[in-house]
Formats: C-alpha cells, sequence, structure tokens
C-alpha cells in the first residue's frame, strides 16, 4: 500500500472520536432507558399503594406525574438517538467508513433502537389506562 492510499494518522483520530461519541451517546441511552424503568417501577408500586387507600385525588394526579416522566426521558432518549444519527452523518460525510464501519450494518442498528424508543410509549398508556381505570372504577 502506498502512502497515498494509506489511512492518514488524523483519519484515524477522527474515526476514534467519532466512536467515542457514538459510545458515549448510546450509553445514555442506556441510562436513560434505566431511569424510565427504575422511576416508572417506583411510581407504579406508589400507585397500587394508593389505589387502595382513601386518597382520591392522588389516585387521580399520579397518572400524569407517571406520562410527565416516561415524555421527559422519552425526549432525553430521542434527544441521545438524534446525537447518534448527527455522528452517523459526520462520520459518512468525511468518509470514514473506509477505515472502518462504526456498526456492522445500518438497518440492524435502526432495528435495534426500536425497544429505546418505544419504552415511553408503553409507560405513558399504561398511565392512560390506570387513569381510565380510575376515573371508570
Amino acid at each position: 500500500m502506498s502512502a497515498a492510499t494509506s489511512p492518514r494518522h488524523d483519519d484515524w483520530d477522527r474515526w476514534r472520536a467519532l466512536r467515542e461519541q457514538w459510545t458515549h451517546e448510546d450509553n445514555l441511552v442506556n441510562h436513560r432507558l434505566m431511569w424510565m424503568i427504575l422511576s416508572e417501577g417506583l411510581l407504579f408500586t406508589a400507585y397500587g399503594t394508593l389505589s387502595s387507600a382513601k386518597l382520591k385525588w392522588l389516585v387521580f394526579g399520579f397518572p400524569f406525574f407517571g406520562i410527565a416522566v416516561a415524555a421527559l426521558i422519552g425526549v432525553s432518549i430521542y434527544t441521545a438517538i438524534a446525537a447518534t444519527d448527527e455522528i452517523r452523518r459526520r462520520f459518512d460525510s468525511a468518509g470514514l467508513a473506509a477505515l472502518c464501519e462504526l456498526t456492522p450494518d445500518h438497518r440492524t442498528a435502526r432495528r435495534g433502537r426500536w425497544a429505546a424508543q418505544g419504552v415511553p410509549f408503553v409507560f405513558a398508556l399504561l398511565w392512560v389506562l390506570a387513569f381510565v381505570g380510575s376515573v371508570a372504577g
């Protein structure tokens, strides 16, 4: 391989920097999903306890709080995913895929996001059902 066609040192530095940013954002998605699962689990536990108590105003208010938590953490998850898309765009525009791909298959990586993108909606829907149940019951 000639010097003209071999990868430059600064290309590898840029590749490592983008890969580090990608990993950071991916870890943020993971942490935020864990925050959501933990916080929603605690909220559902408290809601179940309140449901059997005589505090009707809290039973009506808790679903709105649960939806707000799901929405806020969901926005932060989507923001981290958007950041990975931007990193991918910069990676592709810099032509660094010739050195080494960020992910093995771009379509597979997209399907891997479905859980992270869907979980906030699942929790929000559960809170809507809890509210409807509390109003109907």
